[in-house]
C-alpha cells in the first residue's frame, strides 16, 4: 500500500517564513513569493530526509525500469576491451638457459628445462634445485 503524501500547510508556510525573517533581520526582501517557494523546498527536503514519499518519486513499475537501467553504468563507459600484448621471445634468456643446461648436464643427475626463458629444474646426488633466471629492467632515469 502506497503511502500518502504530505502536502505543507499555509500554516507551516507561514511559520517558517516568519522564522526565516526572525533569524535574517537585516536581510531587505522584495519578492515574498520567493520567500514562500524557498519554505516548500525546505518542507520537500525534510520530507526527503525522514524518507517520506513526495509527487515527484517514481512509481513502483518506474523504479524497476530504472534499476535495470543503471546495471552496470558505472563501468559501462570506462570498461574497455582487454589489450592482447603479445610478447617478444628473449632470445639472450634462452641462451643463457641453454648454456646453464648443457652445463649442468655433465654435473646432473636428470635436468628439465621448466621454461625455456626462465627456469630450469635438476636432480643432483638425490636433492632437487631450480635455477630461475631474471632479467632485471634497466634503471629509470
Amino acid at each position: 500500500m502506497a503511502k500518502s503524501i504530505n502536502y505543507p500547510s499555509q500554516d507551516w508556510l507561514d511559520k517558517w517564513v516568519d522564522k526565516w525573517l526572525e533569524d535574517n533581520p537585516d536581510t531587505k526582501v522584495d519578492d515574498f513569493q520567493q520567500l514562500y517557494q524557498k519554505a516548500e523546498t525546505a518542507w520537500w527536503y525534510n520530507e526527503i530526509d525522514h524518507d517520506r514519499p513526495t509527487p515527484n518519486d517514481l512509481t513502483p513499475e518506474q523504479e524497476k525500469v530504472s534499476q535495470e537501467m543503471r546495471k552496470g553504468m558505472a563501468h559501462s563507459e570506462n570498461r574497455k576491451a582487454p589489450v592482447k600484448r603479445e610478447r617478444k621471445p628473449n632470445d639472450t634468456k634462452r641462451e643463457i638457459i641453454e648454456t646453464l643446461a648443457d652445463s649442468i648436464t655433465k654435473l646432473a643427475d636428470s635436468i628439465t628445462i621448466q621454461n625455456v626463458e626462465r627456469q630450469i629444474d635438476f636432480e643432483l646426488n638425490g636433492t632437487k634445485y631450480s635455477v630461475t633466471l631474471i632479467a632485471h629492467r634497466p634503471p629509470k632515469k
